[in-house]
C-alpha cells in the first residue's frame, strides 16, 4: 500500500506547532523503541522518511525573527535522519550503531517535547 504524502501534508499542517512537534516526537519515540528491539526493519524505514518529510513541512512555517531556535534545531534533527536514511543498511546491521540511533532518537523526542511546551 502506497502513502499518500500529499494527503498526509495537508493533514499534517492543519495541526498547529504543538501538534506538529507532538508527531514527529511520537514518530522518535516508535523509531527509538523498535531500533532498541532490533525489529521491524522496514517500519522503521518508513518513520525515518515520513519523520524527514514532517520536519521539511514544518521549518518553512516556522516564524525565523521569534523562532529562530526551532528552526535551527529540526535543521539539526533533518541532517540526523539524513545520515540514517542514507546508511540505513550498515546502521540496521550493527548493534552498536542502532543502540547509537536508538539513543539519539530518544533524545531527540525529549528535546522536541520541551519545545512543544514552549510553543
Amino acid at each position: 500500500m502506497a502513502i499518500n504524502w500529499d494527503l498526509l501534508k495537508t493533514h499534517y499542517l492543519q495541526g498547529n506547532r504543538e501538534s506538529q512537534l507532538g508527531n514527529l516526537a511520537l514518530n522518535l519515540m516508535r523509531l527509538h523503541i523498535l531500533v532498541r528491539q532490533g525489529s521491524n526493519d522496514i517500519v522503521v524505514q518508513h518513520l525515518i522518511r515520513e519523520s524527514q518529510f514532517f520536519v521539511e513541512w514544518t521549518v518553512p512555517t516556522i516564524n525565523l525573527e521569534t523562532d529562530m531556535q526551532i528552526a535551527t534545531e529540526l535543521l539539526e534533527l533533518q541532517r540526523s535522519l539524513s545520515r540514517w536514511k542514507l546508511n540505513w543498511s550498515e546502521v540496521w546491521a550493527n548493534e552498536a550503531e542502532r543502540e547509537q540511533v536508538a539513543t539519539v532518537a530518544q533524545q531527540w523526542c525529549d528535546r522536541l517535547q520541551k519545545s512543544k511546551v514552549g510553543s
